[in-house]
């Protein structure tokens, strides 16, 4: 009888309490690099956005100033010599008022027709009081809802015409108009061979558009002032994160195709720019000499950074490096956002293709 081999007690073979420790504290490591790449790459890729998104919002302003601009005098220019002395159509293509400070927003209104053709006067050949029709010798021209200005200087009614109401005497041509003034517009008398009728085109084609920012929301805001003023629909804003907007004349104080950038003070302030005249004075201010303007815009990211990341001045239209005409001045916490400054040159077509 063979006799058996004693066996002693088995191992025991698997993972001990120590090695599910270190296994738990390698992962929780593991987790934690990852989790600070993931911070990192997500920090640096709101940075970009929020940069790409200050960039856009201000190349979208500049497009959509920079297009009003262009046409700015559109079927005023024409008639600025009959529209000189209406107020609300003072032939001014676009008014600049200065917010003061380098750090306050200037305000750009910009004032256009909407007619589709030259808006050259057209004769009275009638005289005509208030809401009585205007007879003209126009026998194209005018339709209905075209805004329309009567003229004899220095007075000015503004009215629209009614739909469907345009007559035109075959004998003669005349052109017979039945209108209905804005509110607020004045009433006058207008005779025959005096006065004078301005078609400024559909009222929504027609535009005296004011931009400007909002200083709560850092809103880039339009609002059209016409037909009516006093009854002008609420601002709408068009871009976000805006916290500049600065403009400048070009002008040709000396009447020889060369400009000068002049700011909207002094002699150029808002309430001074409307009472100048038409023609071209070398020395003395006029609304001839203004034939472009320059526009920047400063936008702001959205994405405040931990670390100051712009500095403590912005510099705007400058000539030379060390030549500028505004210096924004930004605080220790203004620093922490990214800004884009753009800037753009406009020359008024109309203005100088009617001069």
């Amino acid at each position: 009888m063979n006799a058996r081999r004693s066996r002693g007690p088995l191992r025991q073979c698997g993972v001990g309490l120590m090695e599910v420790m270190i296994s738990i504290v390698i992962g929780m490591l593991l987790v934690l690099v990852i989790y600070q790449v993931y911070e990192i790459s997500e920090g640096q890729k709101r940075t970009i956005t929020s940069g790409s998104d200050a960039q856009q919002n201000a190349t979208y302003g500049l497009y959509v100033m920079g297009r009003d601009i262009s046409m700015a005098g559109n079927g005023i220019m024409s008639a600025a010599g009959d529209l000189i002395d209406c107020p609300d159509l003072k032939p001014v293509p676009v008014l600049i008022k200065s917010g003061g400070a380098a750090n306050d927003p200037d305000e750009i209104t910009v004032l256009y027709g909407g007619a589709p053709s030259l808006s050259t006067p057209a004769p009275f050949r009638a005289s005509a009081t208030g809401t009585t029709p205007y007879v003209v010798a126009s026998p194209v021209g005018f339709s209905g809802g075209d805004v329309i200005a009567a003229v004899q200087k220095p007075n000015c009614t503004i009215s629209t015409i009614n739909p469907g109401t345009v007559t035109v005497d075959p004998a003669t041509g005349f052109a017979t108009i039945s209108h209905t003034p804005v509110a607020g517009s004045p009433s006058h008398s207008y005779a025959s061979g005096v006065a004078v009728l301005v078609n400024l085109g559909q009222a929504a084609a027609m535009g005296r558009i004011k931009y400007d920012v909002d200083a709560t929301t850092h809103a880039l805001r339009s609002q059209n002032l016409l037909p009516d003023p006093a009854a002008a629909p609420s601002p709408i804003p068009i871009i976000s994160d805006v916290v500049n907007l600065k403009a400048q004349y070009g002008v040709d104080t000396n009447c020889n195709g060369l400009l000068t950038w002049q700011e909207p003070t002094g002699q150029w302030d808002a309430a001074v720019v409307p009472t100048r005249d038409l023609a071209c004075v070398p020395g003395t201010p006029t609304l001839r000499q203004i034939q472009a303007i320059r526009i920047a815009i400063v936008t702001r990211s959205a994405q405040y950074e931990r670390e100051t990341v712009s500095p403590d001045q912005l510099k705007l239209f400058c000539d030379t490096p060390s030549t500028c005409a505004v210096t924004m001045d930004l605080t220790a916490d203004d620093r922490h956002y990214r800004y884009k400054v753009l800037e753009t040159a406009v020359p008024l077509r109309n203005a100088l293709w009617n001069n």
